[in-house]
């Protein structure tokens, strides 16, 4: 783990932004860019990061799949950070994130709201709703927790309880995996994570099992807690278009090269609302302007017949 000192003037306050990079390096040079994205931003904060090796006691992704997350706060714990806010790797700052912490203050956590209106039954396996003694249908009225972002204030009570409820789920040797049988490859991996050939369930509402995502689910609904934050927006979701509320940009990269950071800020802040929107703005209106003009000949057409 790396502790890199975002900007030399940062509060006295223990904040801090922890983020994991392992295994390829497209993950190291995402991290290199959120990095980058945070000192743009000017970030008064470390951030933590594991670019080489999983923290410290965590297991592997195939013996509890992201449960290194949840160890990876308790490293930033232990080290003495009490605002801690967890940005997967692809995920840049486009904004100062001072107003997430002033959210993650007020409540405790910080979670955000899924953008595809997901829920948690179409991302649980039957083996883990069974051991939470949680039905298909209750599920299905319980809001996915996103983990992509997810923060604590630990000076709080829920956030202390938020964060330890987590990590026991992650560790239990059932919720983070999915299933009791034993995960020996990378391709039941993703069996279990989309539920192919009804994997994890036969239900056909069941997309597959999301791993800490499942697990931050159930310990939201057991503390009453919903997801509450809408300043991330994901690159792919047309949906929801940036904005300027927008603090963080999930970039999902899934090549061996990375997008920069420059190319997308460009994209973002340039090209997409000066370039592509006025275009697709003026090619609706001449779809417009030809639909009239057929029609305007298609009545000229009529009258002279008649």
């Amino acid at each position: 783990m790396e502790v890199i000192p975002i900007c030399p003037h940062r509060s006295t306050a223990k904040r801090c932004v922890i983020s994991l990079g392992v295994g390829r390096k497209s993950y190291t040079d995402c991290l290199k860019r959120l990095e980058e994205s945070l000192r743009k931003v000017r970030f008064q904060g470390d951030l933590l990061v594991w670019s080489d090796e999983l923290p410290i006691g965590s297991p592997s992704q195939l013996e509890a799949p992201m449960a290194f997350k949840g160890f990876c706060f308790n490293e930033a714990r232990q080290k003495g950070y009490e605002e801690i806010l967890w940005i997967d790797a692809p995920i840049i700052a486009m904004r100062p994130l001072e107003p997430l912490f002033a959210l993650m203050n007020r409540y405790g956590f910080i979670t955000f709201t899924n953008n595809h209106d997901q829920v948690l039954g179409q991302w649980c396996s039957d083996a883990v709703l069974a051991y939470h003694q949680l039905s298909r249908d209750e599920a299905m009225a319980i809001p996915e927790t996103p983990t992509s972002v997810i923060g604590f204030d630990l000076n709080t009570e829920i956030g202390n309880q938020f964060l330890n409820q987590w990590h026991a789920l992650l560790t239990d040797g059932l919720t983070c995996k999915g299933t009791h049988e034993t995960i020996n490859t990378f391709e039941d991996y993703y069996a279990i994570t989309w539920n192919k050939d009804k994997r994890v369930s036969e239900d056909p509402r069941v997309r597959g099992h999301r791993h800490d995502q499942t697990a931050a689910g159930i310990i939201s609904y057991r503390l009453g807690l919903r997801p509450y934050a809408d300043t991330l927006r994901d690159v792919h979701y047309k949906e929801a278009p940036i904005n300027r509320h927008t603090i963080l940009l999930h970039h999902r990269e899934f090549g061996e090269e990375i997008t920069t950071l420059n190319d997308i800020l460009y994209r973002v802040f340039f090209k997409v609302p000066f370039i592509e929107r006025p275009r697709s703005y003026l090619r609706k209106l001449a779809g417009m302007a030809r639909s009239i003009a057929k029609h305007g000949r298609a009545a000229l057409n009529t009258k002279s017949i008649e």
